[in-house]
């Protein structure tokens, strides 16, 4: 069958790419929207490859010539904040081996299902040669505090923590890190930025268990096939069904036409009247299921490495011929043994120690301003200065009104002088904190962020005195009024002396101000929490539009305690521990999403979680809702109630709570105070497949196959819309 699909169409239907990915979670079509957006003027110049693509495919079948093996030089870069994410070389060797297995059609459950099957004659090696012309084994390995990385490219980038990319004109780069989100992988299309051309995967994605043993995967998805799906993407393969419905497809003329993503192995399956090609790398079956490329994504992987093609160079590479120079400890390169650039191995140690001067070893150790500055300092490497004050600051609707422990506290006047904004950095460098003896070590401040247009404030930590810094803890964007507590565990430094710094950058203007106060260092199991309130910890995990969220806590009489968000300069798909000191009683914690579709799982899979961390008991957890969620919470010796009043204060949607949501039984439950519950469900292609009225408050979705689903709820003349899922 031949299907027909305009370029424009394609763009129009690529913000679809992952609605339905409810278990193999690809990023690269949501990456692709989310650059197009930053650069207009990448969809031109992906039309233009589109367009050199179909060309380049028409002379290939008027011409029937046949090409010959091309191969292609990798460079894996391994980022790991523990020993289970800095995988293996046999892992990754695993991984190599299955891409040439896959894309020679030489994989041992290739079968005849599928006569348009082919070998894509594209192989890979370990790269061989470094871009100094050194030795290299092809692999170079980072350690991180960084936990989650997200998907907007901060893995590829030194400057932000990450490793620079290889000559990616030379070599096909892959960052091994955990992204978060439950995002599997994604990568770049032709035509984007060289500064971040490559395949991003998550360790335990990366590899094959059939290959070896004490990998660390996880299955469905442990043989390798995420990484084949996502070098397809590099080449310039779409999703098989094309990201929309009958209408839209892939530009493949020999793929089945289909309506969605499939999962598991649904071989057979039936849409737009044929049956689905499950098996292929580029949808979203497990990896025991995947085992083809056709003729038609033959050809267009290979139109881009052909002369005239983006990604001619690197079909050009020699990258892999060996030879090079020995590697050697100054060569600016991580080659050899090497455990880091030029250090470790054969080489000098590298450095653990700080050298770090004026070492605070006495503990607990706090600061509250209230003399001065202490032993704390401004930095020379910014372009705005911390400033002591008391009694609020100087910017009206801005700042706050007093400090947090006392008079004093340190905070950053956005227009001072007229220079304080936009986006004006400021440093503010802790003494350095000997923690070699220590058996644990937390860090607490408060903080506070007034204003309309804040900015972003960042706790950060060197062992190098300064050379490095690595991201413990962020916030950013308008809290409220209010001062918290945030409480920042250091035990990645026991054993080490480590310096802190706080770091804030202003917003679009005047009202940006933020503040600090009352800093504590303890290295007992006390913590810094008071006995008249109980400890919270509040973990957010962003979807792809961190920008979108925002959160209340509302006390008993619905009055704002405390807010966040929204998130606008948080990374897609990073996860944000804020942590603080709430007085007993009873609350009710009120998520928001501006545009309507949650956190999860239409854009990432958001989701959020309030815990008690005196107890460990979670309060409340979410992250699939429409315009808002509300759930009730109690601290201390409060008597928990469903404070439905409060609720209603908010928004009707919070009037109705769902559960559980994803739906993995027969029933979803809806919490209310309404006797009696009107609904109707609405499935993605906007068809009514069930309503009814129900008084027990149980609404049976048994009948629903696996997917996402909108539900209308009316009940005492109130009515919301939310979003679930139907596993």
């Amino acid at each position: 069958m031949i299907k027909k699909i305009t370029i424009a169409a394609f763009f129009l239907f690529a913000a679809f790419g992952s609605v339905l990915a409810q278990q193999r979670n690809c990023a690269s079509m949501e990456s692709l929207e989310k650059r197009m957006k930053k650069n207009p003027a990448l969809k031109q110049r992906m039309a233009e490859i589109e367009n050199f693509t179909q060309k380049a495919i028409k002379n290939r079948e008027l011409s029937r010539i046949d090409g010959s093996i091309i191969t292609i030089p990798v460079v894996v870069h391994v980022i790991y904040s523990n020993s289970q994410e800095n995988i293996s070389t046999a892992q990754i060797q695993s991984q190599i081996d299955v891409l040439n297995e896959d894309f020679r059609r030489l994989n041992s459950d290739a079968d005849n299902t599928w006569s348009q099957a082919a070998d894509t004659e594209i192989e890979f090696c370990l790269a061989t040669v470094d871009p100094n012309g050194n030795s290299t084994t092809g692999i170079t390995r980072k350690s991180s505090t960084t936990t989650s990385w997200g998907t907007n490219d901060a893995m590829k980038s030194s400057a932000q923590g990450g490793v620079d990319p290889w000559d990616t004109s030379q070599y096909l780069n892959m960052w091994v890190c955990n992204i978060g989100g439950g995002i599997l992988g994604y990568a770049q299309f032709p035509g984007g930025s060289a500064a971040t051309d490559g395949v991003v995967m998550g360790p335990q994605y990366f590899g094959s268990s059939a290959k070896g043993s004490g990998f660390y995967l996880s299955s469905p998805f442990d043989l390798g096939r995420t990484t084949t799906h996502e070098v397809g993407h590099y080449f310039n393969l779409r999703h098989i069904w094309g990201d929309g419905g009958c209408s839209v497809d892939d530009f493949v003329s020999d793929t089945p036409t289909s309506d969605a993503a499939n999962y598991g192995c649904s071989t057979g399956h039936s849409s737009c009247g044929s049956v689905d090609m499950v098996q292929n790398y580029m949808d979203y079956s497990d990896d025991s299921c995947m085992n083809l490329y056709t003729q038609g994504q033959k050809d267009r992987m290979r139109a881009v490495l052909a002369e005239g093609g983006v990604r001619r160079s690197l079909a050009l590479s020699d990258k892999c011929d060996g030879g090079g120079s020995t590697p050697t400890c100054s060569d600016g390169i991580q080659n050899g043994d090497e455990t880091g650039v030029d250090c470790g191995g054969s080489c000098e140690p590298c450095q653990t120690s700080s050298n770090c001067t004026g070492e605070i070893s006495t503990f607990p150790y706090s600061e509250t301003f209230e003399s001065g500055i202490g032993a704390w300092t401004q930095d020379s490497n910014d372009n705005l200065d911390w400033t002591r004050d008391s009694g609020g600051t100087p910017s009206s609707s801005t700042g706050p009104s007093s400090g947090a422990d006392g008079s004093f506290y340190m905070f950053i006047e956005s227009s001072t002088s007229g220079t304080g904004y936009p986006n004006k950095t400021a440093f503010l460098n802790s003494p350095c904190f000997d923690l070699t003896s220590a058996a644990q070590a937390t860090f607490e401040f408060s903080y506070h962020m007034y204003g309309s247009s804040m900015g972003t404030l960042t706790l950060e930590a060197s062992i190098d005195n300064g050379s490095t810094w690595a991201s413990l803890w962020s916030t950013t964007g308008n809290q409220g009024d209010s001062w918290f507590t945030a409480s920042v565990n250091l035990s990645a430094y026991l054993g080490d002396t480590v310096k802190l710094r706080f770091n804030g950058v202003t917003g679009s203007s005047y009202t940006s101000d933020m503040a600090i106060d009352a800093i504590t260092l303890t290295t007992d199991s006390s913590g810094g929490g008071g006995t008249e309130c109980t400890n919270i910890s509040l973990s957010i995990t962003f979807d792809n539009y961190p920008e979108e969220t925002s959160w209340e806590i509302l006390d008993s009489n619905g009055a704002v305690a405390y807010s966040g968000g929204t998130y606008g300069d948080q990374a897609d798909g990073s996860t944000l521990n804020l942590t603080g000191c709430i007085d007993d009683g009873c609350y009710t914690l009120v998520f928001y999403d501006s545009y309507g579709d949650g956190m999860c799982c239409s854009y990432g899979n958001g989701s959020y979680t309030l815990t008690n961390t005196d107890t460990g008991t979670v309060l409340v957890t979410g992250g699939s809702f429409s315009s808002s969620q509300s759930d009730n919470f109690c601290l201390g010796n409060a008597n928990r109630q469903d404070t439905i009043d409060v609720i209603a204060k908010t928004d009707n949607s919070s009037v109705f709570i769902m559960y559980p949501n994803p739906v993995f039984g027969n029933f979803i439950n809806v919490k209310t105070t309404a006797s009696k519950i009107t609904y109707s469900i609405i499935n993605m292609l906007g068809q009514e497949v069930s309503k009814g009225e129900t008084s027990t408050k149980a609404i049976d979705v048994s009948q629903l196959s696996r997917g996402t689903y909108m539900i209308n709820l009316q009940a005492d003349g109130k009515k919301a819309t939310k979003r679930f899922i139907k596993e």
